[in-house]
């Protein structure tokens, strides 16, 4: 397989830079490297990652690629996730990609498999739907999670909320326990996301269907069609 996965995260430079979320990222790419010799992988880095931390992702069967003006990410968030990551993604042809900081890019076509390190509950923290997510509202988290083929979590009381409240298929979201990178086992950790990965080959990419509601057209909409529809009459004549 052809393996994608997120990495910008490690740099510190990172607009959302996260320690623990890049201490996990960081713990799950040197073991996947380290154990998994049979697939490739294509990891996504922002140009700004330190030269050392960059030669340890250099590998026979690794390839490194840099997502472009990722400084500009905080001004463009929508855009830049969601529409350049989308179109970077698409050209690199993967297998499957995955996001252990949370991305999902909504335009991306290809399987997507993200790690939810928490999730909101739509109440309190409705807010953190805006300045995350840029959709604004629950229905709008809803059916961002469900363009995502499978997504990782580091607990069931997170899985019970993406679930319960936001209506994500159960089949498709898993507990993958890391609650301290310090005490957890990489390696059985590591298997357990690789059997992820493996489960994508025989799905087909999700495709998340918006459907048109049947409104009536508003007062000032049958008003400029009735004058459209005169005035050709007029012409006509």
């Amino acid at each position: 397989m052809r393996i994608g996965i997120d990495a910008h995260i490690l740099s510190p430079e990172h607009h959302k830079h996260h320690p623990e979320i890049a201490d996990y990222t960081r713990c799950l790419l040197h073991t996947l490297l380290k154990e998994d010799k049979a697939n490739s992988y294509v990891i996504f880095v922002d140009s700004r990652l330190s030269k050392a931390e960059l030669n340890l992702l250099k590998k026979d069967n690794t390839e490194i690629r840099h997502f472009p003006f990722a400084q500009y990410r905080a001004y463009l968030p929508f855009f830049y996730s969601h529409m350049l990551v989308s179109s970077i993604l698409t050209a690199a042809r993967l297998d499957v990609f995955h996001s252990p900081e949370g991305l999902i890019p909504y335009l991306y076509p290809g399987k997507v498999v993200t790690t939810f390190h928490w999730v909101p509950t739509g109440e309190r923290d409705s807010n953190i739907f805006v300045n995350t997510w840029m959709l604004g509202a629950r229905v709008g988290f809803a059916a961002l999670c469900r363009k995502a083929s499978h997504i990782l979590l580091r607990n069931g009381k997170d899985r019970d909320i993406l679930c319960g409240v936001h209506h994500y298929p159960e089949a498709r979201a898993h507990v993958i326990q890391c609650v301290d990178c310090k005490t957890v086992d990489w390696q059985e950790h590591t298997r357990e996301v690789l059997s992820v990965y493996k489960s994508t080959k025989k799905e087909k990419p999700v495709k998340v269907v918006v459907k048109k509601e049947n409104t009536r057209p508003s007062l000032v909409q049958r008003v400029l069609r009735f004058k459209t529809k005169k005035k050709r009459e007029k012409q006509s004549k």
